[in-house]
Parts: structure tokens; C-alpha cells; sequence
């Protein structure tokens, strides 16, 4: 069959095209009535479809025409419309002589069933020779003007709903795109879009600030431009080869500003495709991440301070042990060293024997106070001081110890730096940073050492993970040598690690200097690379006292008395030796090893015990304990307290009696002799008595 289809819009047509076409039927079709008119006198066909409002000739008009022309008149004609207004479209389409009339939408078997009937009820007409007369002219028009106005008016209708359905749409659209825009200039990613070929095309106000590029800069340029490398831009060219759908990339990229300088970027990117899903670009987001980086690599510097520093307080307290430990031996070894000396003829061999026995000792004193200076338990003559004051009086003899081809330049602050601290003990850190900067510049250098005043606030403090906020005398000892290596810069103040040999070093010096700065409340730390020399830089916490305490010399000593002591000491070797030497001495003297048989002998003891010496830390009862408790039965008596720590590791909560001396171990004869002097001359009491 072949069927003639009239209709202004084309989706229409393709519709029954393809309806029709699919049953096997030839298809032809126009736009509107005029078209179909002038088809129709040159070609034949069965069947018409049309639609009913078109321009120029509508289907009302078109039918009257094709029934009116005898050629055309035995042609069926089906209306297929969507403008229904009322039972009065059908009536007018039947007085013109139209065959059905479908409203749209209909399902494709009821369409294709009307026409399979229509064009059979056609082909009976034309066996039959019957034709229908169509209604006169004047009731046509009449209906047809009804009809036509009604329908005008329904157009103009669903015109005016579409107006206002697009109007709301547009509004809808534009509010959209405004929150798109805000939400797009808001964002403080960067976003960056770009062409299938990487063409800058659109960006956010945050890819400006975060780049410093302007419109004139990138636009329509490559990105290439915003990377730092090539290897970076081909790095997100092989990303964007492999994005597919809706897949994205996280990468971190090094991205370059418009003023040269470089940031590190984490970049997302996705595809940008058009409603029809072709690929149109790219979609960049970048976020600079350079503060995070720097932010991580600072937290993992201060985990390792603070890892270095709790490695360091652990090795403090071992070679603090060691130290009290060794100074029992060292205290009888020095000892009865002594005493062997003092009794030898000087010509014997003996004499020499025991001499060198005896220099050992003190050899042997000098480390144990060195590990006693890195745990920070040594006695400290702490003094106000001026750090420039120091260093200046210093320098001199620092010049000789660098020796002639290493250049020393010392820079003062410009103000007084007043702390309090050991001035020996601050030359001996000094001593020690110029000789290992020395060892380190065999062929020459320079040595600059430099002194300034900073201010920690809580922030910058947890720069230095064992410093609180305040002010600090800073020390700065720079070198030109070769450098440490970080595995080694991280050992650096381990006791006895040194990479110096057995022969040339104990391993003690920096050690050393690490427990003196933290007895005085500071901190110590070393900057190096390979090649690019050390730096040591000292903090010492500034003192808020403004006038240098003035020590006064020490008066001499009065000749010994006959005295009663009682020496209370759990190592027996110590015991024995401090006995010796006061029964030689001249004192009466009584011992004993376990502090609770001391209290029961003295309770015992009848007459006066002028002296007390007792041992700081002993199991089941602690000196000053002892002491407290001989003191109520024997209130006359003077209190030595004797150990291998110092003074200061008298605990408050101890309830020791005023007015003690205290013997710092290892015991010589000399020092111990002087210490019963000076606790007996403290002591009214004895000073009564012997009179």
C-alpha cells in the first residue's frame, strides 16, 4: 500500500514512517498541506494521513480539496491529531470526508488495524462505484469555523502553558546557574577546564590566587605551562589516556606559579562530556598540599626529638647507675691507695705501685663525673652568669685548643645575657664542640660561634620538642668541616659512641655536654649533612635575677678534734675504708653496715655521737631517715650525708636534719678528713665541748 503521511513536526513523521515503513508499506511524506496537494497531481496513492493544524493548507482544507478533485476523491483520508477539543472536530472531519479520526497519541496495532480497515472499506467503495456526497459548502464552513477557532483557542492555550512552563524553566535554569557560578567561585580548590587537547578553557578564582595566572596568561594555552616539568605534564597526560567513564585520578603533581615558584599539588581529574556523551575535556582539581607536607615532616622531626630525648633519659639513668656504682669502688680503691701511699717509704717501689694506683683512680673519677654529667647528677656551683661574659673569656684558650689553621670568629650578642649556670661547666661544653669541630677540619676551617637572644612562644617552642616557652641564651658553634651523616648525627650523644677510634676519643664529650645543658634546664641539638659542616645550637633559659651572686671564698678549716663518729655504709668495702681512715685520725668511731642496727647502737650508746655519716640510699631505711632518728636520741650531732649522686638528690619529701654537710663520692682521705672538719666546726655543741 502506499500511504501518503502530512505533518508539521517531524518526529511525527518519523514516527509512522518507520510504523508504517515496518509493515511493508511505502511511505511518503510532507509537511504540510500545499506540499501534499502538489504531490498528489502528479503521484497516485491509497491511503492519506494527516495532521489537522499545520501552516499554509490545513488538514480540514486539504481533505476538502483531495474529495473535491474527482481524481483524489476515491482517496481515504484518516485524521491523526492531538488538538481533540469535543465530539464537534470529529463531526466536521466526517462531513468533509475523512475516513477516521485517531487522536494522539495511539498505540501502533490500533493505528495500523484502522488502516487496514479504512483502505479496505476503500477498495468495497470503489467495486461498488458508491461515493459519499460531502455536506454542503456553507454547513462545512460553518463548522469549519467553529472548529477552527476552538482549536486556535487550545493552541493558543497550550502556547501559553508552554511559555510559562518555559519561563519556569529558564528561572529554574538560571537559578541553577547562579548557584553553579557561586558554588564554582566559592570552591578554594583550584579548578582548572580544559579541551580534549588540553587547551585552558575555564578556571575558578582559586586557580588564580593558588598560580597567579590571568585570562591573558592561560587562556587557550596549554597546560604545560602550570607544571613544573615535562615529566609531571606527561605523568597527567598517561592519567588522562586511562580515565574512562565516570573513573578519576588522584596524583601528587609539582606545580609552578606564574612567578617561577614551585608548590606541590594533589590533582583530581575527571572527564567532561556533553549530554550525548561525546568526550568534550577535562576537569582538573588541585588542592595545594605543601603546608600538609611540611606540616607531616615537621610532626616526624619532633617524634624523632622526642624519641632522641626519652633514648638519651634512658641512658642518663643507666650511666648515672654506672657512675654511683663505680664511684663505691673508686671510693676504696682511691682510698686505701692513699693510705698505702702516706705509709710507704718514698724510695720503696711499693710507694710507686700504689701511686699508680692511685692516678688511675682519679683517671677513672674523671669519667665517672663526665657519666655523671651526661645523666645530670653532678654537683653544680650555679652562679648568675652573662653567656658573653663566658664565652668571651673563653675564646682565648679556645684559640690555642683549634690550633693556628682554623679560624675562630666569635660574635657577642649586643645585650647582657644573664643566666644561671656552672661557667666551668659551660667552657666544658664549649671545650668539647671546639675539639670535635677541630677533628673535623684536619686541613683548616673556621670556627664561628655566635650568641642571641630568642623568645618561645608555646608554638614555636614545640620547634624543640624539650623546651618551654620563654627566653633563651642561644649558642650558636658552626663549623666548615665535612659534615655527619644523618645515621650518625642521630648517636651523636649516646656515652661512649664515637667515630673517632678507641685511641682518640672515649665517646664521653658530647655525652657530656648533653647532660650539662640539661642539668641547666636547656637543650642541645646538631644540624649536619655530609658536606655541608655543623652546627650545634645550645639553649640556656635566661634568668630573671639582676645582680651576679658573688661567692665568697671558703674559710680555712680547723685542726681535727677527738671526736665520737658513727659511719653507717651497706657497702662494706666503703665501710672499711671510711673507718681506716678516721681511726687513724684519731676519732672513735662506730660502724655499722645495716641502718637499722645503726639506730639500736646508738640507742645503746650512752655518751655523746658527735658526728653522723650516712650513706644517701640504703634498702629498708634511706639516710636521712637514719639520721632523723639518731638525732632524737643524740640531739648533738652533726649529719654527713656520703653518696655517688649529688646533693641535690636529697627528695623533699626527706626529712633530713638542718645544717648537713655532703660527701660526694669517690672518698679520698683529704676530702673526707676536711668534710668531718667542717661538719664538726658547724656544730656548736662539739664546739662547747671541746673548748
Amino acid at each position: 500500500m502506499k500511504i501518503l503521511v502530512v505533518d508539521d513536526r517531524e518526529e511525527n513523521l518519523y514516527f509512522l514512517q518507520a510504523l508504517l515503513g515496518g509493515s511493508g508499506h511505502n511511505v511518503h511524506s510532507c509537511l504540510n498541506g500545499e506540499e501534499a496537494l502538489s504531490y498528489l497531481q502528479y503521484e497516485n496513492v491509497d491511503l492519506v494521513i494527516s495532521d489537522i493544524l499545520m501552516p499554509v493548507i490545513d488538514g480540514f482544507q486539504l481533505c476538502r480539496k483531495i474529495k473535491a478533485n474527482e481524481r483524489t476523491a476515491f482517496i481515504p483520508v484518516i485524521f491523526y491529531t492531538a488538538t481533540y477539543t469535543g465530539p464537534q472536530d470529529e463531526e466536521l472531519a466526517m462531513k468533509v470526508g475523512a475516513s477516521r479520526f485517531i487522536i494522539k497519541p495511539c498505540e501502533p496495532s490500533f493505528m495500523l488495524q484502522e488502516v487496514e480497515a479504512v483502505y479496505a472499506e476503500a477498495c468495497q467503495r470503489k467495486v461498488s462505484a458508491v461515493v459519499s456526497i460531502p455536506a454542503s459548502e456553507e454547513e462545512v464552513f460553518k463548522l469549519y469555523s467553529e472548529r477552527l477557532v476552538r482549536k486556535l483557542e487550545q493552541k493558543m492555550l497550550e502556547l501559553e502553558k508552554e511559555v510559562v512552563a518555559r519561563e519556569e524553566t529558564e528561572k529554574v535554569l538560571a537559578s541553577s546557574e547562579k548557584r553553579y557560578r557561586q558554588l564554582y567561585n566559592s570552591i578554594r580548590d583550584a579548578i582548572l577546564v580544559t579541551d580534549v587537547n588540553r587547551q585552558i578553557i575555564d578556571w575558578n578564582p582559586a586557580f588564580e590566587a593558588m598560580t597567579g595566572y590571568k585570562a591573558d596568561d592561560i587562556l587557550g594555552k596549554n597546560t604545560r605551562i602550570i607544571y613544573e616539568s615535562d615529566q609531571d605534564y606527561e605523568k597527567m597526560g598517561k592519567v588522562i589516556a586511562e580515565l574512562s567513564g565516570t573513573e578519576t585520578s588522584l596524583e601528587c603533581l609539582n606545580f609552578r606559579r606564574s612567578d617561577g615558584k614551585i608548590f606541590i599539588g594533589e590533582s583530581s581529574v575527571f572527564c567532561l562530556r556533553s549530554d550525548e556523551d561525546p568526550l568534550v575535556g577535562y576537569i582538573c582539581l588541585i588542592r595545594d598540599i605543601t603546608e600538609r607536607i611540611n606540616a607531616e615532616k615537621q610532626k616526624r622531626e619532633l617524634e624523632e626529638q622526642l624519641y632522641h630525648s626519652k633514648k638519651m633519659e634512658s641512658l642518663g639513668l643507666l650511666a648515672g647507675g654506672i657512675a654511683h656504682d663505680f664511684n663505691n669502688l673508686l671510693s676504696v680503691i682511691l682510698g686505701y691507695s692513699e693510705i698505702m701511699i702516706s705509709r710507704s717509704n718514698q724510695d720503696d717501689k711499693r710507694s710507686d705501685f700504689a701511686n699508680e694506683i692511685y692516678q688511675a683512680g682519679l683517671r677513672a673519677r674523671g669519667l665517672t663525673r663526665q657519666l655523671l654529667a651526661f645523666s645530670r647528677k653532678q654537683v653544680l656551683e650555679m652562679r648568675l652568669v652573662d653567656v658573653n661574659s663566658v664565652i668571651d673569656g673563653f675564646k682565648s684558650l679556645l684559640s690555642r685548643v683549634i690550633g693556628e689553621d682554623i679560624k675562630l670568629d666569635v660574635k657577642l650578642s649586643e645585650k647582657p645575657l644573664p643566666i644561671r649556670a656552672d661557667s666551668g661547666q659551660i667552657e666544658q661544653v664549649l671545650m668539647n664542640l671546639a675539639v670535635n669541630a677541630r677533628d673535623a677540619m684536619p686541613k683548616g676551617g673556621l670556627l664561628s660561634i655566635e650568641i642571641s637572644l630568642v623568645d618561645f612562644d608555646s608554638a614555636c617552642a614545640q620547634q624543640v620538642s624539650d623546651l618551654a616557652a620563654g627566653s633563651y641564651a642561644l649558642i650558636s658553634v658552626r663549623d666548615s668541616g665535612a659534615g655527619i651523616d644523618k645515621q650518625t648525627l642521630s648517636r651523636i650523644f649516646e656515652p661512649f659512641f664515637t667515630t673517632k677510634g678507641r685511641e682518640n676519643g672515649t665517646g664521653l664529650g658530647l655525652a657530656t655536654s648533653y647532660g650539662i645543658v640539661k642539668q641547666h634546664g636547656g637543650s642541645i641539638w646538631a644540624y649536619s649533612d655530609v658536606g655541608t659542616g655543623t652546627i650545634f645550637h645550645v639553649y640556656l633559659p635566661l634568668s630573671k635575677e639582676v645582680e651576679v651572686t658573688i661567692v665568697e671564698p671558703a674559710s680555712e678549716l680547723p685542726p681535727a678534734f677527738a671526736a665520737t663518729v658513727m659511719v653507717v655504709e651497706d657497702d662494706k668495702a666503703v665501710l672499711g675504708l671510711v673507718c681506716e681512715v678516721l681511726t687513724r685520725s684519731g676519732y672513735f668511731v662506730i660502724e655499722s653496715s645495716d641502718p637499722i642496727e645503726a639506730v639500736e647502737r646508738a640507742a645503746a650508746f650512752k655518751d655523746p655521737i658527735h658526728l653522723i655519716i650516712s650513706d644517701l640510699v640504703m634498702p629498708e631505711m634511706r639516710g636521712p631517715e637514719v639520721c632523723a632518728k639518731v638525732r632524737e636520741l643524740h640531739p648533738e650531732t652533726a649529719v654527713i650525708y656520703m653518696s655517688g649522686y649529688p646533693e641535690n638528690n636529697l627528695a623533699s619529701k626527706d626529712s633530713s636534719p638542718m645544717g648537713f654537710v655532703f660527701l660526694q663520692k669517690p672518698v679520698t682521705v683529704k676530702t673526707l678528713l676536711e668534710k668531718c672538719r667542717l661538719a664538726l666546726q658547724k656544730s656548736d655543741r662539739f664546739r662547747s665541748l671541746a673548748r
